[in-house]
Formats: C-alpha cells, structure tokens, sequence
C-alpha cells in the first residue's frame, strides 16, 4: 500500500479568512448600504419640488449603529424660514388626492399604497396638490444596484 503526505501552505490564514468573513461582509455590506442612502438623498433633493428650500436641505441620510441606514425628508419640529413647521414631506411626495400614482418596480407597492393614504383626505377635498414624487422614486431605482453590489461582496 503507498502512502503519501499532502503539506497545506497558510492553513491558518485561509481559517482566519473564513472566522473574519461575516464580520467583514457585514461592514462591507452597511458600506455599500450606506453610499446607496447618500446616493437616493442627492436624487431625492434634485428632484424635491422647492418653495423656500427647506424641505429639500432636510432630506438626509444617516449610517445607524446597527450598520443599517435611514433616509428622512422633513422634520416635523422645525420650522422654515417663514416658520413653517417642515412637517409636509410625504404631502408633497404622495399628494393630497384620493390615490397616489405608485408604480415602482422594486418597492413594496401595496404597503406604501397603505403608508400613503395615511396622508390622504379620505376624498373629502378635492385634488389640491397633485404627487410630486422624489424620495420614493428616487429609492426605487436604486436598490436593485445596491443589491448587485452586495451579491458581489468578497471575503
């Protein structure tokens, strides 16, 4: 019977490799989701509709500590330069008609058909702003590219 021997160069750096992976994906992962939140903010403030400029210079993009990221538009406690309260974003993005135009590709339509008639007058007014989509849309063309950037991390 012949016997043989098979001698593996940097074992221990190939297990390193693969002990570190999942630490290592994840921030590479909250990186990639992040650039994309800084991507959909600067989308979404060419395209806001602008008045004063408030509500535009509110949309922002914030890294949370839990490696995931958060994009707001508008801040209910503040006030513009006409004192204001930026409290109107999602009237702006939806409108104020009985049913906002949602046709993303990517985005759960029925749940923000839902979170959108949270800003509706139930029909009881007529048509008074008409949606001027900016943060929604602008999300929408972006998350299947972050999803192929993500697919594509390596340890």
């Amino acid at each position: 019977m012949a016997r043989f021997t098979v001698k593996v160069n940097g074992l221990d750096s190939i297990k390193k490799k693969f002990q570190q992976a999942p630490d290592t994906m994840t921030i590479q992962a909250a990186n990639i989701i992040y650039e994309t939140a800084k991507e959909i903010e600067n989308r979404a403030k060419a395209r806001v509709a602008v008045d004063t400029g408030a509500l535009r210079s509110s949309i922002r993009a914030t890294k949370l500590s839990d490696g995931s990221s958060m994009i707001k538009a508008g801040l209910p406690n503040v006030s513009n330069s006409k004192g204001h309260l930026i409290n109107y974003a999602a009237y702006v993005e939806f409108g104020t008609g009985r049913e906002p135009n949602l046709s993303y590709k990517r985005l759960d339509n029925k749940s923000l058909l839902a979170y959108a008639g949270t800003f509706k007058k139930a029909g009881l007014r007529k048509v008074v702003r008409t949606p001027g989509p900016y943060l929604f849309n602008s999300a929408d063309e972006l998350i299947g590219k972050m999803v192929e950037k993500i697919k594509k991390i390596k340890i």
